[in-house]
């Protein structure tokens, strides 16, 4: 599925997305029961679907089911005309994105598909992660390499400053800027700046 260039104005991005998604015809109806947008980029729905009997029409909700639709976005402010694209897909697709939030997951009705099974799994372990990774000052941390701009491979750092977060290189003894998402992606360890018998505290 290619991206999908658009009008949406002043439209809110959750309405626009709503108003896309949201429909009824004499097949089935698709609503969303829950949306969140992570970093305005890509957006996370919780999607009822229930199919119409054949012979009555009617709904049946013994068909019913919730899936996942992951919506990728991109904005173009100089295009009045195009100025948002997205790119749909659904959990049996596997994104590649993995960010949907827990509530939404929580919504989501049993699947046998494998790729929706595995991205509700690595759903749920960036999850996890997020909840055990937790930043303190004075605290040393270490990751796989990370490439800076100088063309060095930092894997030691020590954190100076939470807010706004500023780490020292133990290797260079440079201070550097790394977005907690990256370093969350990429850490291995952290030693607390006192920790009972030395012991590393894995996260």
């Amino acid at each position: 599925m290619g991206w999908t260039y658009t009008h949406r104005g002043s439209t809110p991005v959750k309405e626009f997305l709503t108003d896309h998604v949201n429909c009824e015809n004499e097949h089935a109806r698709w609503l969303i029961l829950d949306i969140a947008i992570v970093r305005m980029r890509t957006a996370y729905m919780a999607v009822e679907i229930i199919r119409r009997d054949k012979e009555t029409g009617q709904l049946d909700m013994a068909t019913r089911k919730v899936v996942a639709f992951v919506f990728l976005l991109d904005y173009r402010s100089g295009d009045s005309d195009y100025d948002t694209g997205y790119k749909d897909m659904d959990e049996s697709m596997g994104p590649c994105e993995s960010e949907c939030p827990e509530r939404i997951l929580n919504l989501l009705t049993p699947t046998d598909y494998e790729y929706a099974l595995a991205w509700r799994q690595r759903c749920r372990d960036n999850i996890a992660r997020k909840k055990t990774f937790r930043l303190s000052k004075d605290a040393v941390i270490e990751t796989r390499p990370i490439s800076f701009q100088d063309g060095r491979m930092r894997t030691r750092f020590k954190v100076i400053s939470c807010r706004p977060l500023r780490l020292l290189c133990l290797e260079t003894h440079i201070i550097c800027r790394v977005s907690r998402r990256t370093l969350q992606s990429m850490h291995i360890k952290q030693r607390a700046k006192h920790p009972i018998n030395d012991n590393e505290v894995k996260l």
